[in-house]
């Protein structure tokens, strides 16, 4: 169906109504705001249920191709994670092309910085976290969880990350540059790092510690579990299997898991924008995924 299909599709996504509510998602309480920086988009927002059944806090970076998008965005995520017992933080970061990255990787690390205090102070669990993320929030969710120097630059302890959920993630940075979206000029323009205006072999290396793909070996033990369509060209499916297949190599059978979904109908635009909007009993992928933070998580 490729492009034209997601542009068509788009409004559509937006106004499918979604299944949970906060009096569905078990949720009486208003939201929070976590601040950690004086642009409008370093905060984070958290929602609890009413009764928690889990210690792990899910922290989630929205998508957005890190030109769009706000925390409060993951509203139907948040419904979706508080109805299966999860506390869940939407975590904001400043935007392009007015913030270069990798400035949204520093507000990532920030923002979980700024939750796990916020928790500890309210006598809260928050020794271990998921993390997860939709298309460019699976890109900083992978670089959160398996970027290791990125973690200590940013006194982030790793081992407190649990699981992570990628929801068409980018996990080779090479997509953001490469692919012919209107993206991928505003990547090639608005890079703060050595050599990104050079050639396109010297925005790869420049690009290589931002790039999950690059980064995960034998040590990458954090389990990992990835909702995908097959037909995703803006994000390619082909790439996350690539990432998980080599993720299984490194690290061992059985540490990453890859729920392909093989609809024509499930792209980009349908699958970061609906996927939250529906019944967890009603959706296979979702079904999967709560089921596998179970079995990871005991």
């Amino acid at each position: 169906m490729g492009l034209a299909y997601e542009v068509a599709s788009t409004p559509g996504a937006y106004l499918k109504k979604a299944f949970y509510n906060p009096v569905r998602s078990g949720r009486s309480r208003e939201p929070r705001t976590i601040a950690f920086g004086s642009h409008r988009l370093q905060h984070c927002v958290l929602w609890e249920p009413d009764e928690p059944t889990h210690d792990e806090t899910v922290m989630y970076f929205h998508g957005g191709g890190y030109l769009v998008g706000t925390p409060e965005s993951m509203v139907d995520a948040a419904n979706v994670y508080n109805s299966q017992g999860y506390r869940f933080c939407s975590v904001g970061f400043r935007l392009m092309p007015f913030f270069r990255f990798p400035a949204q990787v520093d507000d990532a690390f920030a923002g979980i910085e700024a939750t796990l205090g916020w928790l500890s102070a309210h006598g809260l669990p928050s020794e271990r976290l998921v993390v997860g993320g939709s298309s460019c929030g699976g890109h900083l969710a992978c670089l959160v969880s398996y970027g290791r120097e990125l973690a200590r630059a940013h006194g982030l302890d790793a081992s407190r990350v649990a699981a992570v959920v990628s929801v068409a993630g980018i996990v080779d940075a090479d997509d953001m540059l490469l692919h012919p979206f209107p993206s991928a000029g505003i990547w090639r323009r608005y890079m703060g790092l050595p050599a990104a205006d050079g050639s396109m072999a010297a925005r790869h290396e420049a690009l290589l510690p931002y790039s999950p793909i690059a980064l995960i070996d034998a040590d990458s033990h954090v389990p990992f579990f990835a909702i995908h369509g097959t037909s995703d060209e803006m994000s390619p499916f082909r790439r996350e299997a690539e990432f998980a297949m080599r993720l299984n190599r490194l690290a061992g059978p059985g540490t990453a898991t890859l729920r392909a979904v093989d609809d024509p109908a499930f792209q980009h635009m349908v699958a970061t924008v609906t996927l939250h909007k529906d019944r967890v009993e009603d959706s296979a992928p979702l079904t999967d995924l709560f089921g596998w933070l179970e079995a990871k998580l005991g």
